[in-house]
């Protein structure tokens, strides 16, 4: 009976006083997240995220989902209609110098890894003009190659640009309906491979980074107003992403069994391989001198001025329009 009149006594205190009877569960914020073209391995960390729990531990029910390139995930995360993305930092610049009100606030790739493939070898720049190169209407290469021509002095108006869904980029190929196709090192590649070597045909990739485009690869980006708002939450997304992208590096077979069970279809050999194509953009010297996910203000600098000046943008980005540097 004492016992009863004592639960009874606390039961009435913490009614009225407003004492907790059980401790408040974490209240999770549901966020979108886009990558930036349909799942490969370079995306594999955000799944090693979301399975260890990485995301949750910072405050996120996180929904990733694909996107058909930089531009998409532009446009979606300035209409609202995604929380977060990532997207080629020179898509960024144009998207800003054009009115988007987004931001970059992590740096998810520090060199880039697009290029293009062909079925024979395009050595320079100046080796694919004229020659016909199937892009989506959103693919950040419509961005970067212009800005190469622009440092070779090349005209990017006599790059003959074929309109195509990424899906069809291999049949268009393979058919020889189109010379070459926009494509990552990473990610592509290994997958045009697979389909192209049993049929006796060689696959040549034409790197960007070797034609001279040295500015960030992919970013990480939000909605500038929500940014300015709650620079915090962009900080933990960040932060949670970095110690997703530093497990799976450590465990990359475990990276892409993750990214297998949460999309069966994939292959699990290509993901590794995919995956360990973006582990070399990652670890260069650049992020072992600074730190990964870091953007020091030249190089911000150098990817505003060489996409402005290539693609002939008016109004002037500045560093603080395009990165947000968190603490």
């Amino acid at each position: 009976m004492k016992r009863l009149v004592c639960f009874i006594a606390a039961l009435t205190l913490a009614l009225v006083g407003g004492l907790p009877l059980v401790s408040n569960a974490q209240v999770l914020k549901k966020i979108t997240f886009l990558t930036n073209y349909v799942y490969n391995g370079r995306h594999a960390p955000f799944f090693v995220g979301l399975e260890k729990g990485f995301f949750k531990e910072a405050g996120f029910d996180i929904d990733i989902k694909p996107a058909t390139g930089s531009g998409f995930v532009i446009t979606a995360i300035d209409g609202g209609q995604a929380d977060y993305g990532m997207a080629d930092i020179s898509s960024v610049v144009q998207g800003v110098a054009k009115g988007a009100k987004v931001k970059a606030f992590m740096v998810y790739t520090d060199i880039t890894t697009n290029g293009l493939a062909a079925l024979s070898p395009y050595p320079t720049a100046q080796s694919v003009v004229g020659k016909k190169i199937a892009a989506g209407q959103t693919d950040s290469v419509r961005v970067i190659l212009p800005i190469i021509f622009d440092l070779q002095g090349l005209d990017a108006l006599k790059i003959d640009w074929q309109a195509a869904d990424p899906s069809v980029y291999i049949s268009l190929l393979m058919n020889d309906r189109v010379d070459l196709y926009t494509a990552s090192s990473d990610s592509d590649v290994p997958a045009l491979r697979k389909i192209a070597e049993p049929q006796g045909k060689t696959v040549y990739f034409s790197s960007f980074a070797e034609w001279g485009y040295d500015i960030f690869g992919y970013v990480l980006l939000g909605a500038a107003d929500a940014l300015a708002k709650d620079p915090g939450e962009a900080g933990r997304f960040a932060e949670a992403t970095k110690k997703a992208v530093e497990y799976s590096i450590a465990n990359p077979d475990e990276a892409a069994q993750i990214m297998v069970k949460h999309n069966p279809t994939m292959d699990i050999e290509l993901v590794k391989t995919q995956w360990s194509g973006t582990i070399q953009s990652i670890q260069t010297p650049y992020v072992a001198k600074n730190g990964y996910g870091v953007a020091i203000k030249d190089r911000i600098e150098r990817s505003i001025a060489l996409t402005q000046k290539a693609l002939k943008l008016d109004g002037q980005v500045k560093p603080d329009d395009l990165y947000l540097t968190l603490e």
